[in-house]
């Protein structure tokens, strides 16, 4: 494990990737060896970014697979958008109890993995949030600018939990009005392995997927490496500056913040990873947590999980499981602790 406090020190050598901001796959510093086609687009609220290394692929065949990528994306939205009213899972959020829904393979495969890692972490990810996600104003049906009132995160905290839940061959049904699924903690994972996986298919064997920073590394780089990927502080103005890299090999990085998606008002502070035991916003000293697994539906949903345990139990929940690193970044005094597993620590790179 690496817990360092000097922390003027650690901002020259480490930062955290956060959510929505990691840098390009491909840095200047190595010279390219092997030619690297891209791509990018916009999906799920944010954009996205395929690279491709050593392939000799031309124009007509990137406008081929642009255009399969965002077909697959397009689907994964229309599954399991909060914000299309006609997506699966808007459909079934709108559903009474008792109501069985057939959902489609997408959804279920989601769903599934939703459930498994519920279990898991006891709770400390769990998608039937979405009553409390509209509540504090992070969802598509925001309620209000006002911090909600304790008698409205109690009935709002009702509405929530698994228990609630059933899926079967039948489909999925609630057993209680009110209750509704929001998977946005995981469906970005989710959309880059779908991606990388069509890519594999078709034969690329070096790739970088991205998705609002949650990502995806197969093969090498350009410069017939494994790929870089920036680390950044996790403050709103700490720009894309590279700190530290990671070098991913074969592998999926997800990272959970509360600085890229929070609202500030005369009542305070708030950002958008809810803690489901209490209902409000997780209060913590941690600022974002990073996650190597790998695939990245593991890695984003645990990364949520462990932003919401904090870092002492979250170090411990990771130090438990197979195939899972995590780097911790927490606040303190004005800068900052890092703590990081020993697999984690390994994947650190010297920025030249």
């Amino acid at each position: 494990m690496m817990k360092n406090k000097n922390v003027y020190f650690l901002l020259l050598l480490i930062g955290l990737a956060l959510a929505g901001a990691l840098m390009s796959g491909y840095f200047p510093w190595q010279g390219a060896e092997l030619p690297v086609v891209s791509f990018r687009g916009r999906t799920m609220g944010t954009t996205y970014h395929v690279q491709i290394a050593g392939a000799d692929v031309d124009a007509w065949s990137v406008e081929r697979l642009q255009a399969a990528v965002d077909a697959e994306l397009l689907a994964v939205n229309e599954a399991m958008s909060t914000y299309m009213p006609e997506s699966e899972i808007s459909q079934f959020n709108r559903l009474e109890a008792g109501v069985w829904m057939p959902i489609g393979d997408r959804f279920r495969e989601v769903f599934g993995r939703s459930a498994q890692l519920n279990r898991l972490t006891e709770g400390a990810f769990d998608p039937t949030l979405g009553p409390l996600i509209d509540l504090w104003g992070f969802g598509a049906k925001p309620i209000g600018t006002d911090f909600p009132t304790p008698d409205q995160i109690d009935q709002a905290l009702s509405e929530t939990g698994f228990q609630h839940l059933e899926l079967t061959e039948k489909g999925l049904r609630k057993h209680r009005e009110g209750v509704e699924v929001n998977v946005s903690a995981i469906a970005k994972g989710y959309g880059v392995d779908r991606v990388a996986e069509f890519l594999e298919s078709e034969g690329f064997e070096n790739l970088y997927v991205e998705i609002g920073g949650e990502l995806v590394c197969t093969g090498v780089n350009g410069g017939g490496v494994p790929w870089r990927i920036g680390i950044q502080i996790p403050s709103p103005g700490a720009g894309e500056s590279a700190l530290q890299v990671v070098g991913l090999d074969n592998a999926a990085l997800a990272t959970s913040g509360d600085y890229r998606n929070y609202s500030v008002s005369d009542e305070g502070f708030r950002h958008h990873i809810l803690d489901p035991r209490t209902g409000r916003p997780a209060t913590h000293t941690l600022a974002s947590v990073s996650v190597i697994t790998d695939d990245c539906m593991n890695a984003d949903a645990i990364a949520t999980a462990l932003f919401v345990m904090g870092t002492g139990d979250g170090y411990e929940w990771v130090k438990a499981q197979e195939g899972v690193e995590a780097l911790f970044i927490d606040r303190e005094g004005e800068g900052y602790s890092i703590t990081a597993t020993e697999g984690f620590e390994e994947t650190l790179i010297a920025v030249p």
